[in-house]
């Protein structure tokens, strides 16, 4: 059950609900680490129910993280069930958890480096809280699950950095005001060229341009760009199946779209399936 948040990441949940979609929202930002979640069960004192148990899959191994509600912090709950219960924990640099772990002698793991990175902390500076009008989904989340894609290619940093980047340049308006705070946004030039060249290559071909042919998308010298469209296009094609295939008044011509990119890219039918199934965090 998703309640619609206001907050991508609401700090001050008091219902299992409200701390289930702070989870979800993690998850997806942590997609591009190759985390998955598996569980989440709530926690119980007496017959007070206090917080919400995640566990996500890394590579084999089973990490925890726990959510306390805001009526329950400052009672113990935590660091009782951390006493108990010995898995790893895993945390970002945003829950400021990192020396509360290490003062506790509790092992665990530093996910979502990312997230550190200027041109994410840009983007999401950009988008806040906001959804998306059509579907509600946080704009965020296509950054996050790009960014999935992007890493499981092995596209590299710049190519990840670029991607954040690329909401910032790609409308006219957009990039007008970002022109004027590029040292704000990236340190890197060549990143700055790769969110360029993405501008031009997908501006070129929006979905109100009538395309006959896979053969007539022209793609770009770089393959860093190129990687770019690959993810952008997996993630948007996945977005419009889930949520406007069915109501959308453009659906035929979106679906067709979507599918000519697929083949321009190289991406078979069956990898976008997957990638679909991958990206959609329940």
């Amino acid at each position: 059950m998703t309640t619609m948040n206001a907050q991508r990441f609401p700090m001050n949940a008091d219902t299992r609900e409200e701390a289930a979609d702070y989870f979800r929202a993690r998850a997806t930002q942590m997609l591009a680490d190759g985390a998955e979640l598996v569980t989440m069960t709530p926690l119980v004192h007496g017959i007070e129910e206090w917080g919400l148990r995640c566990t996500f899959a890394r590579d084999g191994e089973t990490y925890q993280s726990v959510y306390v509600y805001k009526s329950h912090r400052g009672r113990r709950h935590l660091t009782e069930h951390a006493q108990r219960d010995r898995t790893p924990f895993v945390t970002v640099d945003a829950c400021n958890m990192a020396k509360w772990f290490v003062a506790h002698n509790i092992e665990y793991k530093l996910a979502g480096q990312h997230t550190t990175l200027p041109e994410y902390q840009a983007i999401e500076a950009h988008y806040g809280d906001r959804r998306a009008k059509r579907s509600g989904v946080f704009l965020m989340n296509h950054i996050d699950e790009g960014l999935a894609v992007l890493r499981s290619m092995n596209a590299g940093t710049r190519a990840e950095r670029a991607f954040c980047l690329h909401p910032l340049f790609q409308l006219d308006d957009d990039l007008s005001k970002s022109y004027w705070k590029l040292w704000e946004i990236s340190d890197n030039p060549r990143v700055l060229m790769l969110a360029m060249e993405y501008r031009n290559i997908a501006n070129a071909y929006l979905s109100r341009r009538d395309i006959a042919s896979a053969s007539e998308i022209a793609l770009s010298p770089l393959d860093e760009v190129n990687m770019m469209l690959r993810a952008d296009k997996i993630q948007n094609y996945k977005d419009f199946i889930v949520h406007h295939r069915e109501t959308h008044p453009r659906a035929a011509e979106l679906d067709r779209y979507f599918s000519l990119w697929l083949v321009r890219l190289g991406i078979s039918y069956e990898e976008f399936a997957s990638w679909r199934k991958k990206l959609t965090v329940t």
